[in-house]
């Protein structure tokens, strides 16, 4: 089955620059997957964990 990524709220991160985001957590708990929690460096810093994204990376 093909397919592509989507993401859920497009509009939240059109304008970031890669720069402003850093790595909150990462999780490896499973056979070929890889999970990553990423949030802007001014969301950090205010605390606004809110606004945490996620992504999951599988190689089957």
């Amino acid at each position: 089955m093909a397919g592509s990524a989507h993401l859920e709220d497009d509009d939240h991160d059109r304008d970031s620059h890669p720069d402003d985001w850093v790595l909150l957590a990462q999780w490896c708990g499973f056979p070929g997957g890889i999970v990553f929690w990423t949030i802007r460096r001014q969301d950090l810093a205010e605390r606004r964990f809110d606004r945490v994204e996620f992504q999951m990376h599988a190689n089957p």
